[in-house]
Order: C-alpha cells, then sequence, then structure tokens
C-alpha cells in the first residue's frame, strides 16, 4: 500500500492551472524535517501557487479575523485544500498525506482504540514492511510517536496531514452511530439508573461508567461533524439523537427508552440542572473539552409527551470570526455595508428568522470597525463569542440585567459603537432609537421576514415613523444557504423551466451547479453554509413612505426600484457562481421569482 496521497478530484475554483505546481511542491517535501521553516506565505509564493498581492491580501484578512493563513485562502478558492497541505508538509519538512484519498488499512487502524487516536493526535494508516505510516497534524510530537510504537511494536514513520483531514477521518471511520453502538449492550444493564457525575470533561476511557462514554460520543461526534445543535427526542419507541448540520436535521444514533433517560441526566447533571425535574423547561452552560479544543454547551430541557427531551447548542469557542468579505455578500453589497459602517451615527438593522446567521453578521460587522479610538460596547443573550477590545455584557434576567437595562447602562458609559443583540421590545426599540439620535451607531436585530419588514415592526413597537427616518441608515435582510462541496460539485446548462423560473437569459445558456457528493463533504454534496443578502438604504424615497406608514409591500418594491437588489436576485447570482443550487434556492430563499 502506498503512503503517497493521491490528488483529489479537480476542484471548480480555477486553480486547475496550479496543478503542476502543486505536484512540484509535493515532490520537493523532505522526509526529515528541516533545521529553519520558511512561511507558509512564501512557500506558496515560489511555488507560482499565489501572488504577491493575493498574499498581501490574505495577511490583511488574517490580521482582521485572527484565522490561520490556509483557512483565509482555502476559503477565497485561492488554494486547494490538497496544495495547502503540501506546502504546510514542505514547511514542516515531513511528506503531506491526504487522508480524504488515500487508502486506508482499517486492520491497522482498528488495533489503536479512538481514545488513544484522540489523546494523540496520530493515526496509522499504512504499513510497509516492519514500519507503520502514521498521520499526524504535528509530526514532530515524539512521545506520541513513541506511545504508537510501543503499541504497534514497529516503527512508526511519521506524515503531516492537517487538521480538517484528521478531524475528517475521525468523523468518518468513528461516527457517533458506531461509537455509540460499541457502548449500548453495556449501558443497557443501567436501565434508568442514575450514571456517576464525577467530571464534566470528556474523559473517552473504557473505565468511564458505559453511559458516560455515551454521552462523551455523542458530543464529540457533533464537534467533529461540525454540527451546531445536538437533539435528544424521546419517541415511543425510543430515544433520537440528532444532528443539526448546515442547517438540516440529520439522524444519528438510536438508543432504547431505559438508556435514553439515562443519558438525559447525564447532560443535565453536567450543566448543573435538577435531575429530578423532568416536566418544567430547565436551561444551562457548561464548558466541555476534547480534541484539545474548549466548546461552550448551552443545554435546554423540557418534558414532552415521551419524556424528557433536551437540546445541546454546540458553540466552538476557537471558532474564528468571519470578515465582511466571507459573509456571503456580493461586491456590490459589501460596498454599500462598508459605506454604512462608516457612518459615526445612526442605526443598522440586521432581520431574518432564527438560524439565519444575524449574530454572526453582527460580529463580522464589529469585527470591521473595532478599533482602539473607538469605545465599542455590546449587551447579548448570550454572549456567543468574546470579541478582544469590545467591552460585552450579558443579559440576566435573574438580575435585572435585560436589553433594555443593559442598553440603558451602556449609554452611560460614553460610547461610540453600541450593538444589541436583538430588539424584542418597545422600551429596547426606544432606547435604541434614542442612542442612534444622540450620536451613537447602533447596531441590533429583528426578527423579521425581510428587510423592508424591519420598519414595519419598529412602528408595531410603537416607535414614531418620524424618528423611524431620523436613524435609521438601513435594513439588511439575510438567509443562510448550504454552500455546495466545491470538491465535487459538478456544472450542467440551465433548463428552460429554471432559465424562466429565475430570469436568466437565454443566449449564450447560462451555466448552473449540481451537488454530486463525495468524501470531502460525506456524501452530502454541500459543506458550509453562504449568506444571501438584501440591504435596503433608507433613501429619502423610503422616507416618505414610511411618514405615511405605507406597508412593507409598497416599501420594498420603492427600494426595489431605487436599485436595491432584492433577496431573490442575490440568490439567483450565489447560484450562477456556484456557490449553491437552485434546489437549495427554492427551499430556503424564493418558491418563484415574478
Amino acid at each position: 500500500m502506498s503512503p503517497v496521497s493521491h490528488d483529489p478530484p479537480e476542484q471548480a475554483n480555477g486553480l486547475e492551472r496550479n496543478g503542476a505546481q502543486a505536484r512540484r511542491l509535493g515532490a520537493e517535501a523532505s522526509y526529515a524535517p528541516t533545521s529553519i521553516q520558511k512561511r507558509l506565505g512564501e512557500i506558496l509564493v515560489e511555488a507560482g501557487l499565489l501572488t504577491e498581492a493575493q498574499l498581501e491580501d490574505a495577511l490583511a484578512e488574517q490580521a482582521k479575523t485572527g484565522q490561520r493563513l490556509g483557512q483565509v485562502l482555502i476559503g477565497r478558492g485561492l488554494v486547494t485544500k490538497h496544495a495547502m497541505g503540501l506546502a504546510l508538509g514542505t514547511q514542516r519538512g515531513y511528506p503531506y498525506v491526504n487522508l480524504v484519498t488515500t487508502p486506508i488499512d482499517g486492520q491497522l487502524l482498528a488495533g489503536v482504540p479512538l481514545s488513544l487516536i484522540t489523546e494523540l493526535r496520530a493515526v496509522p494508516f499504512a504499513r510497509a514492511g516492519q514500519e507503520v505510516h502514521v498521520a499526524m497534524p504535528d509530526p514532530t510530537d515524539v512521545m506520541a510517536i513513541d506511545r504508537l510504537s510501543g503499541l504497534l511494536r514497529a516503527r512508526v514513520r511519521p506524515f503531516f496531514t492537517t487538521e480538517r483531514d484528521f478531524e475528517w477521518l475521525l468523523s468518518t471511520r468513528f461516527n457517533v452511530t458506531q461509537t455509540v453502538g460499541d457502548d449500548l449492550e453495556a449501558a443497557g444493564g443501567a436501565g434508568t439508573a442514575e450514571p456517576e457525575f464525577a467530571t464534566v470533561v470528556a474523559g473517552d476511557s473504557p473505565l468511564d461508567p458505559p453511559v458516560v462514554r455515551l454521552v462523551d460520543s455523542v458530543i464529540q461526534g457533533a464537534g467533529r461533524d461540525g454540527a451546531t445543535d445536538v437533539h435528544i427526542e424521546p419517541q415511543a419507541d425510543g430515544t433520537a439523537v440528532r444532528y443539526r448540520i448546515d442547517g438540516l436535521l440529520y439522524d444519528k444514533a438510536r438508543l432504547p427508552r431505559g438508556v435514553g433517560g439515562a443519558v438525559t441526566s447525564r447532560v443535565k447533571a453536567l450543566a448543573g440542572l435538577d435531575i429530578a425535574e423532568r416536566v418544567r423547561p430547565q436551561d444551562g452552560r457548561l464548558l466541555y473539552e476534547f480534541g484539545g479544543r474548549e466548546h461552550d454547551l448551552r443545554i435546554a430541557s423540557v418534558g414532552s409527551n415521551f419524556g424528557e427531551r433536551v437540546t445541546v447548542r454546540v458553540l466552538d469557542k476557537h471558532r474564528v470570526l468571519l470578515g465582511l468579505e466571507r459573509l456571503g455578500l456580493l461586491p456590490d453589497q459589501e460596498a454599500v455595508l462598508e459605506g454604512l459602517l462608516a457612518k459615526p451615527y445612526g442605526m443598522i438593522l440586521v432581520t431574518g428568522p432564527t438560524g439565519s446567521g444575524k449574530t454572526t453578521t453582527l460580529y463580522a460587522c464589529l469585527n470591521r470597525i473595532n478599533e482602539r479610538t473607538r469605545n465599542i460596547m455590546t449587551v447579548e443573550d448570550p454572549v456567543e463569542y468574546h470579541l478582544e477590545g469590545i467591552t460585552q455584557i450579558a443579559v440576566r434576567t435573574r438580575m435585572a440585567v435585560s436589553f433594555a437595562a443593559g442598553l440603558r447602562a451602556i449609554i452611560r458609559h460614553d460610547p461610540d459603537v453600541v450593538m444589541v443583540g436583538e430588539i424584542r421590545d418597545p422600551e429596547t426599540a426606544q432606547i435604541a432609537v434614542q442612542a442612534a439620535l444622540t450620536g451613537h451607531l447602533v447596531l441590533s436585530t429583528l426578527h423579521t421576514n425581510d428587510a423592508a419588514g424591519a420598519i414595519v415592526r419598529l412602528v408595531d413597537m410603537g416607535v414614531e415613523p418620524y424618528l423611524i427616518t431620523s436613524t435609521l441608515l438601513a435594513s439588511v435582510g439575510q438567509r443562510l444557504v448550504r454552500a455546495l462541496c466545491t470538491s465535487c460539485r459538478r456544472p450542467h446548462e440551465a433548463t428552460l423551466d429554471q432559465i424562466r423560473e429565475m430570469g436568466l437569459p437565454t443566449e449564450p445558456p447560462a451555466t448552473l451547479w449540481n451537488p454530486e457528493g463525495c468524501p470531502e463533504c460525506g456524501q452530502k454534496g454541500y459543506r458550509g453554509r453562504a449568506g444571501v443578502f438584501e440591504i435596503m438604504r433608507v433613501t429619502d424615497g423610503i422616507r416618505d413612505l414610511i411618514l405615511q406608514r405605507r406597508p412593507a409591500t409598497a416599501i420594498r418594491e420603492a427600494a426595489w426600484r431605487e436599485g436595491m437588489r432584492v433577496m431573490s436576485e442575490a440568490g439567483v447570482a450565489k447560484a450562477l457562481d456556484g456557490t449553491t443550487s437552485v434546489d437549495e434556492l427554492r427551499r430556503v430563499v424564493f418558491s418563484g421569482i415574478d
């Protein structure tokens, strides 16, 4: 079995021209660590995979967002994941192995416990005579190499692999269905008895009680699969475990009723909830560490007709903030938003349903204008991610710290920019408007269907139209669509029905893209999500309609006539550039365009 990885399928992002340089880069990787490491950007430029100008732009984004340079370059489509792996391997002086495309010796892999693979961050993938080839994000970890050498009774040859490849292998070879299944037989004897609650850190040890290992498997599986939520749902014939990945729910495991009750109790105990109370809604949180990363888990429980249901929101505390250029804004929309954020005062509202990425957009806006010369303060429920240099206040209703109370306190601290996590009630709306009226830039969110609906919602909350026209700079409507996997998406000529539905030109025929499914995306055809936006600036014409208390449809129509790109039009642009598919747009953004 060859330890050298194969090139992945051709990428549809214009990088094919760099294939020869990438192969040359792989050939230059030595099999021993170099004494002096070159910078990653320098290696990519020398290999012809990147220009100096592209590198400078990527470094500027890295400085703003804190992302790793490799993440920035891959996210921008400048370098393929495979080429980045080769460059990182060259930098570290070890050969790169692509775990997605390289055959894995299943018998060899089965000889190493998952707990040890996770702990050592090392996975054996091939055997060559008396030598075992091991893929590691850190191939210089001699302690891990020694432990694996003793376990396998063979000489270990380290190979470099990326963190993304390593996590992909864990999520596919050790998925939650398999790991949960391994513990179910032992956990079945636990019945509804309460497990031991000795620790809140993932142990993943054979000595842990079966239910403890089972809960660890469920939560760690969610982290590896990139799930945002875990649903533990009691049903008539058992308990279902489902993950929300890229906005959709997927079945991951099914537990017997007795075991499901024990799992629920374990999760509640970790979060400090009352395990004896099984009807009244409860919520809590805990910090959960595994794989060297700390995750913030938000736990909510409620009684249902078949037992107690628990939902776990998974927040990766090391998740990097996106820049404005990574949200999915079209170039003209990004320019508009940049101009709005440069205003010294006024109010910008981000609208959309729950789960449409409003908070991420607000954080990206704050990150763009975060300067030491500005005093930026926020009031949030909860504080999801901590922003360096910004004062963030969490809503605590039990201590009388509501959105309104927090906002009222912020105004006394001489802020330049104020972010309110959500305008939920008339009092918060009134204070936010007054803050914008008195010389502050205010950012907040509203739950409305589109950008124009924000104005009607403010009026319904009791804000006078003349105050809205004096303070509101713009309203941003948004949705999240699943992004096509760039490794397997396939182009096709638009059909006649699609041309009519989306208003596409017939000559030349438009090119659209379909999902296919590959190991990179878990055969889903999609990987990650992208935003689809509409930005409605409050112009003089819009102000007149607001003062007349016209409905949202009239305001939206006027904004479109004045040049606003409505969300359906932005969605069509996303379909044409290969970001997403027509089916995904139908599901999330539109059911037809007039």
